[in-house]
């Protein structure tokens, strides 16, 4: 078993390299009254600063023994013409992971087998995030995940109240609006580093800890500290998709 968090020291910080996610196939347009929802969210939280180090981000992530989610996406720095794609001569196999960090450290990495539902979502949070969130976004914290329908499964939400867990609300078809986003970029240069790829997915599991294990506490805290950013392009792009 991983550590439960990385906690680093809290007047340590400094700015890391910026990264972007950068689709080669188109995601789901947003319609009008996404933007809209994405708009009115951002104009809620426009006056967040310090209020972002008690969220806690989490999501699932994908990890292909070939290479970054095959073709679908590449991850670069944007001070560099670096691309790391897929040629797939090893298969399609794969593992799921999921995570969560916030200004405080990061939790474990947890792979997921199988097709994950409502039930085993929430053992998953049971496991890998109710002792440790105060950990990561402080003794008020409040937790982020998507609009997956397992997320928002009513019987998840019911969970989530008993537990006093207070949950961000969150605009649908907004990965942009999220951090860890940008932190499965980190991961994926590290275990893909050199274009390499993997035969079995017990080496792919091995590297990904290795790699997640890498990742410092800075550079956790600029990803949080992007937030404002975030927040002032969405709002001033109407609501549109931003550059992150």
């Amino acid at each position: 078993m991983l550590k439960n968090v990385t906690v680093g020291n809290q007047s340590s910080y400094k700015k890391v390299k910026r990264l972007e996610k950068d689709e080669k196939k188109h995601s789901p347009a947003l319609t009008p009254a996404h933007k809209d929802l994405r708009l009115s969210w951002a104009k809620d939280h426009m006056t967040w600063n310090n209020e972002w180090h008690k969220v806690v981000w989490s999501d699932e992530k994908k990890f292909n023994l070939d290479g970054p989610d095959g073709f679908s996406y590449y991850w670069h720095d944007l001070r560099k013409e670096e691309e790391i794609s897929s040629t797939r001569p090893l298969g399609g196999g794969s593992v799921m992971i999921w995570a969560s960090f916030g200004w405080g450290g990061k939790s474990s990495v947890c792979f997921v087998d199988g097709r994950m539902n409502a039930k085993g979502y929430r053992e998953v949070l049971k496991k890998h995030l109710i002792d440790i969130g105060s950990c990561m976004g402080g003794s008020d914290w409040i937790f982020q995940q998507d609009n997956a329908p397992i997320h928002r499964a009513k019987v998840n939400l019911a969970w989530f109240k008993s537990k006093k867990i207070d949950v961000l609300p969150w605009p649908s078809l907004s990965p942009d609006l999220n951090p860890i986003e940008n932190l499965w970029g980190i991961l994926a240069r590290k275990v893909y580093a050199g274009g390499k790829q993997f035969r079995t997915k017990a080496q792919l599991k091995t590297t990904i800890i290795k790699s997640w294990e890498e990742i410092t506490i800075e550079q956790l805290r600029a990803l949080v500290e992007s937030m404002p950013e975030r927040i002032f392009e969405v709002i001033k792009l109407n609501g549109a998709k931003t550059k992150y």
